[in-house]
C-alpha cells in the first residue's frame, strides 16, 4: 500500500508542473552583447614612420629620424626592415631586418612584440650586427587601424661599440 501511496504522489506532482511549452514564452539566459574586438593584428603590410635614438657605450648618443616597413604572414609571425639616420659626429646610417613574433591582446588593441636579427650600420666604421629587442603596438580604433608603436633593440656590433637602437613613430596599416 505504500508503494501505490508513493507512485500516486508522484503521479499528481509531475501533473501539477506539466503543462503546455511554447518556445515564445520561453525565457533563456540574457547574454550581454559581445565586446568589440580590435581586428587590427591580421597578415598584412604596414609602415613605420618616426624618430630613432640610439645610445652606444662610448657616449656618442644621438637622436634621428627611422622609417620601416612590416609584413605579417600571421596574426603572430611576421618581417620587419628598417632604415635609420641618426645625427651622430660621422652620421650613423641604419639597416636592420628583424623576425617579429607578436602577441596581439584584441580587447584593448595593444600587442607587444620581440624582435630578432640583425643588420649593417655605418659611423665612421661599418659593419655588420645582431640584435633583439621588443615592442608595442598600440592600435587607436578598431576601425582604422592607425596606432603608435614604441620598440627597443640592442645591437650587438661585429666592429666597433655595442649600442641600443629605440625607436618610436606612427604605425600605418595597408
Amino acid at each position: 500500500m505504500k508503494l501505490t501511496t508513493l507512485l500516486m504522489s508522484l503521479a499528481l506532482a509531475t501533473s501539477a508542473v506539466a503543462g503546455t511549452y511554447s518556445s515564445k514564452n520561453a525565457k533563456g539566459p540574457v547574454l550581454p552583447p559581445p565586446a568589440p574586438t580590435c581586428g587590427c593584428f591580421g597578415p598584412g603590410l604596414s609602415i613605420d614612420v618616426g624618430a630613432a635614438g640610439i645610445f652606444n657605450r662610448d657616449g656618442e648618443d644621438a637622436a634621428g629620424g627611422t622609417f620601416g616597413v612590416n609584413y605579417f604572414f600571421s596574426r603572430n609571425i611576421g618581417l620587419q626592415a628598417n632604415y635609420s639616420l641618426l645625427a651622430t659626429d660621422s652620421e650613423h646610417h641604419e639597416f636592420d631586418g628583424h623576425l617579429v613574433l607578436r602577441a596581439p591582446i584584441d580587447s584593448i588593441c595593444i600587442a607587444p612584440y620581440a624582435l630578432l636579427g640583425g643588420g649593417y650600420s655605418t659611423n665612421g666604421t661599418s659593419g655588420g650586427n645582431y640584435s633583439a629587442g621588443g615592442g608595442l603596438d598600440i592600435r587607436f580604433s578598431p576601425t582604422s587601424c592607425v596606432g603608435l608603436f614604441a620598440e627597443g633593440t640592442y645591437h650587438w656590433a661585429t666592429s666597433g661599440s655595442d649600442y641600443t637602437l629605440v625607436r618610436l613613430g606612427v604605425r600605418i596599416p595597408f
